[in-house]
């Protein structure tokens, strides 16, 4: 009976011992679960009594550090939310997972919009380079840095802006961070400002700019391709009479009834141009210059049928027009255009309202002249 005793006490003492080391697991259960803060141990024990310490320290330490990071991140939050810019938070593989409220707002998606609802919101001309674009950066962790259209809920396009990049962490990526930002009214006004560059306020022509710059671009593709491409001066006969006597007004108003007449002579691809004054241009390009040669018949009589009246009396103008086309040798468009006007001063000093296309070098005409 003696040793079943002394192993009875012996049991006894050791799980009295070991009370505390129980109580201790279960604590830190506890504290695992959120239902407590700290460990508060009755013992005797000087190790158990350092460890308990050590771990609420840790603990409190730790608590501080996670209410620190969750302030950080309600701040950052509250800033991405607040921020009249679009922005949005994707995964290192190029998944959405966050979507602030103003680009929500911008293209109309709901507070569960995936990736997929953002790429489906991209302008179908703009969707397959922006989808190369992105692969690419996400490749190479390049910024991506793109302005294309998208769709709000309407329906209607927006230019956007984008501009996405990587954030790195210690050993590896975090994620993405991106903007998008409005850009619509910016590009109406780039685009407004391009247009009051090279066009006539007055007609809503081409100016001498813009008409310079087209003729360059044909010329470059004459001589490339040997597109064949023909040129028409042409400038009003008895127009200062208009202005003389009806004043400027009468005479901005028949200018721009001649723009009107001759727009609609003319074929989509040309460009009309008035190069200042009552003096305008036309340039047709992959035109033959036997179709040129009745264009302009059609235009000078066109032309001849416009009139602006003043109290009784109305006003008539006629057109003096020079064509030719675009020649092998042909380098510069100084020389096409001092052919064309050489051939439009012809057309005047043989008696205006003629057509007159400009002699070869060998001073062959290069059709029948004046029409």
């Amino acid at each position: 009976m003696a040793p079943l005793l002394m192993l009875l006490v012996t049991r006894w003492w050791v799980d009295r011992q070991l009370t505390p080391l129980h109580r201790l697991e279960q604590q830190i259960a506890e504290i695992g679960s959120g239902a407590r803060q700290q460990l508060a141990l009755s013992t005797s024990l000087r190790e158990l009594i350092l460890v308990s310490d050590a771990f609420n320290r840790l603990e409190q330490e730790r608590s501080e550090a996670l209410y620190r990071l969750r302030d950080r991140e309600a701040f950052l939050d509250a800033i991405l939310a607040s921020t009249p810019t679009g922005m949005f938070v994707a995964d290192p593989k190029g998944e959405i997972t966050y979507l602030n409220a103003a680009l929500l707002t911008m293209l109309g998606l709901g507070s569960v919009a995936s990736t997929d609802d953002l790429w489906q919101r991209i302008h179908e001309e703009d969707l397959e380079d922006a989808r190369d674009l992105w692969r690419h950066a996400l490749r190479q962790g390049t910024d991506f840095l793109r302005q294309l259209r998208m769709r709000d809920s309407d329906g209607e396009v927006l230019w956007v802006e984008v501009h996405a990049s990587l954030v790195q962490g210690i050993d590896k990526p975090l994620g993405i961070v991106g903007t998008v930002k409005d850009i619509t009214e910016r590009r109406h006004q780039e685009a407004l400002r391009r247009w009051e560059a090279e066009h006539d306020p007055l007609t809503g022509l081409l100016n001498r700019r813009g008409f310079e710059r087209r003729l360059e671009e044909a010329l470059a593709d004459f001589i490339k391709t040997g597109t064949p491409s023909a040129l028409i001066l042409f400038d009003l006969d008895h127009f200062k009479p208009v202005n003389d006597e009806g004043g400027h007004a009468l005479g901005d108003e028949l200018l721009r009834r001649v723009a009107q007449v001759v727009a609609r002579e003319t074929r989509g691809s040309d460009h009309l141009g008035r190069q200042g004054g009552d003096e305008f241009g036309l340039l047709l390009p992959s035109c033959s210059l036997e179709h040129a040669r009745r264009i302009a018949v059609s235009i000078r009589d066109a032309i001849a049928r416009v009139s602006v009246s003043r109290g009784d009396k109305a006003y008539f103008v006629t057109a003096s027009i020079g064509l030719t086309h675009f020649r092998e040798g042909d380098d510069s468009i100084a020389s096409v255009v001092a052919r064309a006007d050489a051939a439009s001063y012809e057309a005047k000093h043989q008696g205006r309202n003629a057509v007159v296309v400009h002699r070869d070098h060998a001073g062959r005409p290069a059709d029948s002249g004046v029409l």
